[in-house]
């Protein structure tokens, strides 16, 4: 009795610890569940819960479903329980394995006992499988699976042999189907066989739906599908519901996007929905996920939490509401290793591009030396906060002789900060050029020149009565007065630690011993954790 507590309390320690929201928090929670839906007793719920802690675990409406397909398959139960490790397995795999020993001649001997054998069975010639009376003595095997297809299929294999493995002539009949519906010669389909073998646990039925699927709903030609030929791995059920589940993504059809991207069409529609909801919760815009559909295949928990991660770093947070953010959360735990090294490398400028690129682009970029930006990040921050005038200020920032050396975070502190003195959007933009400087060299300037409009003195160093002065011409005095101290060179917008002449236009990173082959630019080499 005290063994049993005690392993309960272990367990509801991990419970709280580890748990995910979709599991159980402990064995009463999943004891209420299990009982209604098994019409079992919560006391013989809990015995099976007690042996196989698995069922806290799992997820509350997958399994649900799992269940109700068990039953579909007149199973009770107590049966159920009695192959609890069932509802482990995914659902598509559990119709999958009944749908295959249905199509092989199991029909009274189509039970829970024979599913959860199912890999033993297929490995078992046609011969064995008479003899252990799963299937009847008199069926020819061969005629049975002709019948399972909508064409005449005609292996090489012997009409009258039962010694053959029930799998390996599934896998004849597969091939040649394959082979006749795609117009596929004897090497292709012996390559993409050898890539692709867990088609041979793919049920003829499924298989031959999703075809007609994707061939007639979706539009893939044959080039397509056998440049995706995982595809045929997908749910039916799934790639039908798709446009009825998630009909666009920026005004943009759903069958458009994963002609795009096929990888898409192997996550369950329900979770892409979820996906979007969240990315737009984040107002991440709808666009960027069309430019980088990628991300629609990772999970709603995994882009939250690379979403929680990046708002982490200054670099990242400001530019969430670019669209080519999605890319940078499809490949956040790079772009978060290559910007470590870029800050111990004091480069500022970095962009999109480079930190969630090609490993070769990333390279060049820290090998030539360059702490610039292309403009494609500092474009689109300024379109952001000017609206239509976004490309005037553009035009207008390049004038500036170092404004690609400038990151778009400091863009952002400058124009927050001159928003925070009371400043207007428009104001700003007519001396657009003061978001190019740091924080820290405007404010004593800025604040000089307040306090003799608000006092109504002379400046001192100009001369100047201020009274009468607009918010822009204070901008314009106080941009004045910080090239003064640097002869109007453009040198006042460099940090004072990263201090260059207006000659030197390139960061000299020297790249350490640690940056050799292993590092693949994106992915950390065994023991160089504190690179």
């Amino acid at each position: 009795m005290f063994r049993t507590q005690l392993v309960r309390y272990k367990r509801f320690v991990s419970r709280r610890l580890f748990c995910s929201e979709a599991g159980f928090r402990n064995v009463h929670q999943a004891k209420r569940f299990y009982a209604p839906l098994l019409d079992m007793k919560e006391a013989t719920v809990i015995k099976y819960i007690d042996k196989s802690e698995f069922f806290l675990d799992l997820d509350q409406k997958d399994v649900e479903r799992k269940i109700n397909y068990l039953k579909y398959l007149n199973a009770t139960g107590t049966e159920i329980l009695e192959h609890a490790q069932l509802l482990t397995l995914h659902l598509f795999t559990l119709e999958n394995r009944a749908t295959i020993l249905r199509e092989s001649g199991f029909v009274e001997t189509l039970t829970l006992m024979t599913v959860s054998k199912y890999l033993t069975i297929v490995r078992k010639s046609v011969k064995t499988l008479k003899l252990h009376q799963l299937i009847p003595a008199d069926l020819n095997m061969v005629e049975q699976m002709k019948k399972q297809f909508d064409v005449d299929i005609c292996p090489n294999v012997d009409n009258n042999s039962d010694d053959v493995q029930l799998q390996e002539l599934r896998k004849a009949f597969l091939m040649e189907f394959l082979k006749i519906r795609l117009q596929l010669s004897e090497d292709e389909i012996t390559k993409l066989w050898k890539t692709y073998s867990r088609l041979k646990h793919r049920s003829f039925g499924h298989t031959q739906r999703v075809l007609d699927i994707l061939q007639h709903d979706y539009h893939f030609g044959r080039d397509k599908i056998i440049g995706n030929f995982y595809l045929l791995c997908a749910h039916p059920e799934n790639l039908l519901r798709f446009p009825e589940v998630v009909p666009t993504i920026a005004e943009t059809s759903i069958k458009e996007v994963i002609m795009r991207q096929p990888k898409i069409a192997m996550v369950q529609c329900e979770k892409v929905k979820d996906l979007l909801d969240e990315l737009r919760k984040q107002n991440i815009c709808e666009k960027g996920i069309f430019i980088y559909p990628i991300i629609l295949t990772l999970s709603p928990e995994t882009v939250r939490a690379r979403l929680k991660e990046l708002q982490k770093h200054h670099e990242f947070k400001v530019l969430l509401s670019n669209p080519r953010i999605v890319k940078l959360i499809a490949y956040q735990t790079k772009a978060t290793i290559r910007l470590e090294f870029l800050r111990q490398m004091k480069v500022r400028c970095a962009s999109l591009n480079v930190l969630s690129g090609h490993s070769k682009n990333f390279e060049r970029y820290v090998l030539d030396g360059y702490d610039r930006t292309t403009g494609k990040d500092t474009s689109h921050y300024l379109n952001m906060i000017f609206n239509q005038h976004g490309m005037k200020a553009m035009n207008s920032l390049k004038k500036h002789p170092n404004w690609f050396h400038v990151p778009v975070i400091q863009l952002r502190n400058t124009f927050e900060y001159l928003i925070n003195e009371g400043f207007e959007a428009d104001s700003i933009l007519e001396n657009v050029q003061i978001l190019l400087y740091p924080r820290f060299r405007i404010e004593s300037k800025l604040q000089t020149l307040l306090d003799c409009k608000e006092r109504k003195i002379q400046h001192d160093e100009m001369g100047l009565e201020l009274t009468s002065t607009t918010p822009i011409q204070i901008l314009s005095l106080c941009l004045y007065l910080i090239e003064v101290d640097f002869r109007f060179t453009g040198d006042g917008v460099w940090p004072e630690e990263n201090q260059q002449s207006d000659t030197v236009t390139t960061t000299n990173i020297k790249i350490p011993s640690t940056l050799h082959s292993t590092y693949k630019y994106g992915k950390k080499p065994a023991g160089s954790a504190n690179i």
